[in-house]
């Protein structure tokens, strides 16, 4: 969440980025699901943690405020109940009355140090950990039956917030033991110093009425949103450079824009079952689209390596190879179909799923892959690290894609509302999720 600002003495209250002066609130953090051991020791080693990383920038350590832990310890405990993340609506009106700055991060996950790293891999999270403008928190984690531990990290600046132990802290709430950490010592103030994990990539997403959407340094370069479609947008693929994408209808139409050459479409074809996704060439010179049945469609320089014949439903997506001379087919049952030099490293085939598969997404080596379902739940094979899903998470509408981030070392996951989801190193520059979409999203890209 991004710090609520005030000055001393004013009125008036603020939204404040501190990544550029725009208003933001980021999406919280969700982590892995492996098991949890106590809350007092998962507090503790997210308060270290979040200490020892403002040390190792040169800033000042964090004190704990009693006041603060009790309020983060309600507010894990609402999560908690409630299964689903978002932010306190009453954080400013809660925290101590001489606040002049608050901040606060949440997430949900199975263990201290997915969560930790999730934290400090999403700009937004981790620039509250490092905000010089801090001088105190509380920290408190709620452990649900199903093993999954809910984080509350609120951060202040307040006059009169007191220097205390964390057991004293935890003992002045009144958590009685279900938060906690070890003790902090204030270290001389130091100038401020941020370092970001990775650069900002930006990304954008399509609605089924051609309207686009972007984020971060993701251009617009143009939209259908008004055009009569003769049938909606299903997908979506960028150029290598992020200076254009084209979208996909569901009737084989293409649309090109920015840089993106227009190199034809199957409309022409007149194909039998409609078209579900789009994988474009590494380099942007053509692109393949994907029919329901596993009738796959070339364009440009994308390589024809031949299709399946399958029920009308059952394949719901493509991914390319980095060679360009390969490409996996996707099933709503998880089946992964390769082509050309796309070898298979598994699938989710016979997995009894929750939900069906509705993306993919390849390594940069070709590898391996993600399979990710509309419950969002993602599945990892070959190279493909698993960096956490959103299968535990009360979704608000359901997944319709995966992007890998361009080093492999993470991914974000987009909802049929705008929503994203980020995971690794793959960041989050905003989502769609809050708007009031005319129609929903059904594809995503870099």
């Amino acid at each position: 969440m991004g710090r609520i600002t005030r000055s001393l003495g004013a009125g008036a209250m603020a939204l404040s980025l501190g990544l550029g002066g725009l208003a933001f609130l980021a999406r919280p953090v969700v982590a892995d699901t492996t098991s949890a051991t106590s809350a007092v020791s998962d507090a503790s080693y997210f308060v270290n943690a979040i200490n020892q990383l403002r040390v190792s920038k040169g800033l000042p350590t964090l004190y704990v405020d009693p006041r603060m832990v009790s309020m983060a310890q309600n507010w894990s405990n609402a999560l908690m109940a409630s299964g689903m993340l978002s932010h306190n609506p009453n954080l400013e009106s809660l925290a101590p009355s001489d606040w002049t700055w608050l901040g606060e991060n949440v997430g949900v996950g199975g263990t201290t140090a997915s969560l930790q790293q999730a934290f400090a891999n999403s700009p937004e999270h981790y620039a509250n950990m490092v905000d010089t403008h801090y001088n105190a928190f509380g920290v408190a984690v709620s452990l649900a039956p199903n093993g999954f531990m809910w984080v509350t990290e609120d951060y202040e600046n307040s006059p009169s917030a007191p220097l205390v132990s964390y057991e004293a802290a935890v003992a002045a709430s009144g958590s009685g033991g279900t938060a906690g950490a070890t003790a902090a010592v204030a270290a001389p103030s130091l100038p401020r110093t941020q370092v970001f994990p990775h650069p900002t990539q930006g990304y954008r997403m399509a609605a089924a009425d051609g309207g686009v959407f972007t984020f971060g340094t993701a251009a617009f370069e143009g939209s259908a949103g008004g055009m009569a479609l003769a049938a909606p947008i299903v997908g979506m693929a960028s150029t290598p450079d992020g200076g254009g994408y084209w979208l996909a209808a569901r009737d084989g139409g293409v649309f090109a824009y920015g840089d993106a050459v227009f190199y034809g479409s199957a409309t022409a074809a007149h194909p039998r079952a409609p078209i579900v996704g789009m994988a474009a060439t590494p380099d942007g010179g053509g692109y393949w689209l994907v029919s329901s049945t596993g009738t796959v469609y070339s364009f440009g320089d994308a390589v024809a390596l031949g299709s399946i014949s399958a029920p009308t439903g059952t394949i719901s997506g493509i991914a390319a190879a980095p060679s360009g001379q390969g490409f996996w087919l996707v099933g709503r049952d998880g089946s992964v179909h390769g082509y050309g030099d796309a070898a298979t490293y598994g699938s989710a085939a016979g997995s009894n799923l929750a939900a069906p598969i509705v993306g993919m997404a390849s390594t940069p080596d070709g590898a391996g892959y993600w399979l990710v379902g509309s419950d969002g739940g993602v599945f990892s094979y070959g190279d493909a690290a698993f960096f956490g899903s959103a299968g535990a998470i009360r979704l608000q509408a359901p997944i319709v894609g995966i992007q890998a981030t361009t080093d492999g070392g993470g991914y974000r996951l987009v909802g049929a509302d705008g929503g994203v989801f980020s995971y690794g190193d793959a960041e989050f520059d905003g989502s769609a999720g809050g708007l009031r979409l005319v129609a929903p999203v059904t594809g995503s890209a870099g």
